[in-house]
Order: structure tokens, then sequence, then C-alpha cells
């Protein structure tokens, strides 16, 4: 961008500068604040980017903006200007009278972009250079703009409600014990895999269409509902590199209420799924359920965003859906470094910050032509790394899903001898209503890759026998 010095004084609001950058010196809250909408690169005095990117840092990894913590982050002297103390206390001075930083936002972003046009004017025109190398120059910018534009923020699914809190008897599920670590609250794979402390790095595995992100939510969901144990209450971050938040709420709403996202969608509605639809709705502004929907994002970026979701939203468990869609760090690695070297940074992500790591997993083409649907660890997509990564692995399958993908030929007048066949498939169809199966391919214990039964409904796609809705009184 533009440096101080070359750029004309209507395209810099110094002021609103200085405003932001006194309020948020020795002040964590100010700068959670703006950092929804400010990074370093919104400021043209350089040694206002320098403060904000070292506050950012303090608040990002450590405890806050202490004075002393954020000096030590910062060069002695600022050249030109002055020592670092003087500055910092001289910011703080001007600030004095600033009520709140949001109030300066928008006057710096809107510089900020003023700025931006020039420059893309600058690089359209540039001399020396031919079309192409100038379109992408434009193009590059355009992307960086469009991304700090973006919410930086992961999307909460709702504010806690404290009228929730009055269904004691339906809430207080732990009888007054406290809660010891994360559960599915699917009492078969509980009996299994057993609460999930933090530290854990988890894969859940499963052919694309069997249910895995639908699982991972209904995890999330039976980890923040309300509860007089504040112990039970597990505030989640969930990645999506693949769905969009408002795909995620459809979903939510259908799996709560056994209503379709066609019918949501279409507002093909009785009175009283609308009234379901509002009383899901109002469940989920309960749940401490945060979603970050921005994509593509790196090993990196992720890694950042759970750390801030961990101090500024408490978050103790993640889910990232999935791991195939993790962009590379470096331009020429493949697919399977990158997933390797993403899971490595998840389990020592879990361990640094105390907290529970949901990563999706999809199968290998391999394991996806075993005839069966049931699979092996080997055929997870990822390599060995992503097992040896992990402490736990979990496998998920719908049986009528697989058979429904491979269905075979009916009899007819022409092929009587397909009868046996179709009869056995169709049994098999009936068997499998409303069941999936799941299997721990690896645990703790070391016992696995026995697949044992679990309920499934479709048109809710939930696990388990107990639905996650109750019927409206009317």
């Amino acid at each position: 961008m533009t440096t101080q010095e070359t750029t004309p004084r209507a395209l810099r609001n110094i002021r609103a500068e200085e405003a932001i950058i006194g309020k948020i010196i020795g002040s964590a809250d100010a700068y959670w604040q703006v950092s929804d909408y400010l990074s370093a690169e919104h400021f043209v005095v350089p040694h206002h980017r320098a403060i904000f990117a070292a506050v950012a840092e303090c608040c990002e990894t450590a405890g806050g903006p202490a004075l002393s913590l954020l000096e030590s982050k910062l060069p002695q002297e600022f050249e030109g200007v002055g020592s670092v103390e003087a500055v910092l206390q001289i910011l703080i001075e001007k600030a004095t009278d600033v009520s709140s930083a949001l109030d300066f936002v928008d006057d710096v972003v809107l510089a900020w972009r003023e700025r931006a046009g020039v420059e893309l004017g600058r690089r359209a025109s540039e001399q020396g250079k031919g079309y192409e190398e100038r379109r992408a120059a434009v193009e590059d910018l355009f992307r960086r703009v469009d991304d700090q534009d973006r919410a930086k923020h992961p999307v909460k699914v709702g504010e806690a409600a404290k009228a929730a809190m009055h269904r004691a008897a339906e809430a207080y599920e732990h009888q007054g014990k406290k809660s010891v670590g994360v559960v599915t609250k699917i009492p078969e794979i509980d009996k299994v895999l057993g609460p999930q402390i933090g530290g854990t790095a988890i894969i859940l595995a499963a052919q694309s269409g069997h249910g895995k992100s639908a699982l991972l939510s209904q995890i999330l969901r039976a980890n923040a509902g309300p509860s007089l144990d504040p112990s039970s209450i597990y505030p989640s971050l969930l990645i999506s590199l693949e769905m969009s938040k408002e795909q995620i709420g459809l979903r939510d709403i259908a799996a709560m209420t056994g209503i379709s996202v066609r019918k949501q969608i279409t507002g093909d509605l009785s009175q009283k799924e609308f009234l379901e639809i509002r009383r899901a709705q109002a469940t989920l502004e309960a749940m401490p359920i945060f979603i970050q929907d921005r994509s593509p994002m790196t090993t990196t970026q992720i890694v950042r965003e759970v750390r801030i979701a961990v101090r500024r939203y408490g978050v103790k468990q993640i889910g990232i859906d999935h791991t195939k869609l993790v962009e590379p760090e470096k331009e020429h690695w493949n697919e399977i470094r990158t997933i390797g070297y993403f899971t490595s940074a998840m389990k020592a992500l879990a361990k640094t910050e105390d907290i529970v790591v949901w990563q999706l997993a999809q199968l290998t083409r391999d394991g996806q032509k075993t005839g069966n649907w049931r699979f092996k660890k080997g055929d997870i997509y990822g390599g060995g790394l992503i097992v040896e990564n992990a402490d736990v692995v979990l496998g998920l399958a719908i049986p009528r899903v697989h058979l429904s993908e491979n269905k075979p030929e009916p009899p007819s007048d022409d092929k009587p001898q397909n009868r046996p066949i179709w009869d056995g498939w169709l049994r098999s169809m009936e068997i499998w209503k409303g069941k999936a199966e799941f299997a721990a391919l690896k645990v703790r214990s070391g016992v696995g890759e026995t697949w044992k039964e679990i309920g499934f409904d479709g048109p809710s796609m939930t696990f388990g026998d107990a639905a996650e809705r109750d019927e409206i009184p009317f």
C-alpha cells in the first residue's frame, strides 16, 4: 500500500487511528471489539501498524496487551517519532476522551479502501509490465480487499439465553455430578469411547453422504445445551470449509425438528411446523456454538482462528469439516502432505490449548470399492499420518446409503435370474432401516475395528435412539 509520506491527507484519518490505538493499548476488550473489522494493514502510520500488530499478538497468544508485554514486542524507539514508552503514553492520553474505539472504525476502513482504490489504479497502469502481470497484480489486491471486508471472526449460532435454564428437569443431565469431558450423548458410542478430555485429537471418517457432518453438528449441540451443571457445557467452534453458515443453520433446524431443508427453503410449512422451527431457533440461540465459514483456509489460518476463539469465546472443542479441503501451506504440496501437516498441527493445538479437536475425513477411492460399507483405518484418505496424529479414530456408515448406491438390476421377463439378488437387496434395505454403524478404529485402549449398530433417523439425519426434538403442545 501507500506510505504515509506519499498519501494525500484526505486519504488518511490520523486522528481516528490515534483514537483506536490509544484505546486498545492495555485493553484486550477494546482490541477484540475492533479486531472484527481491522487489521494492522488498515493503518497508514507505520508505528500505528506496528502497535496494532503487537497488541493483536498479545491478545491472541497471551493474556492481553499489558504495557510491559507490549513494549517487549516493539523496538525501543520509533524512528523519527520517539521512544516507544513515550509514544504509547501520548497515544493513551490522546484517547482519554474517546468513549469507544468502535466509533472510529468506519473512518479508518473508508480511508483504507480509498488507498486501495488508488493502488488498484497504479497497478492497472504500471509501465514496464505486460497485460497478464498487471491483471494478476490487480486480482491479487482485489482478493486482499475482499478478504479484509469479510468477517474475520466466527459467527455465533445465538446469544446465550438464560430463559432456557428453567427447563431444569430436561437440562440437568448429570444429576449433580460434574462433567469430566466431552461425550457424544449417544450411549453406544460413549460406551466405547468414553469422555474425551482436552488435548484429544479425533478423526471422524466416513464416505461422502454418510452423515459425518451431521454427527459432528449433533455432538456440538449435545454439549452446548442449557444445563444447571456448568461443567457439562462445552462452547464449540465449527470451521466449515464446505458448507456456509446458512446451510449449517438449515441442517441444524432440520435435525432438531425433522422438517427438511427443502421445506424450510420453499416455505411449504404448516403452522405447527413453523412454530417448531421457531422453537428450534430459540434453542440454538442459547447454545455457545460459533461457526467460521471462511474458505479456503490454510493450517496456519485455522490455528489462528482456533486460538482466537479459545481466548475470546472460551471454546473447549472444535470441529473442522473437512481435512481434504484444507489449503496447502506451500503451492507444491500435495493433498497427502497437506493433510499430514494439518493433522499434526491439530494434535499439537489440542494439547497446547487444552481442547478437543474433531476432524472430519474422507475415504480413499480403494476404501470406497471394498464391496461393503465397513472400512478400516488404512482406508482413510490422508496416508498413515492421519491415523498416527489422532488419539481416536471413529468410523461411521449408513448401510442403506451404501445399498442405495449399489442397487442391483431388478428382475424382468428377460432376466428372471436377477430375482434372488433383487430379493436379497430388498431384505437388506428393510433390515437396515433406521440403523447406522460405527467403529472405534483407534482408541487409547488399543481395541478397535469392531462395527456396532446405532439408531439413525434419515429425515432428520440424527444418530442414536433418543430424538433431539419433542412435540409442541396444543
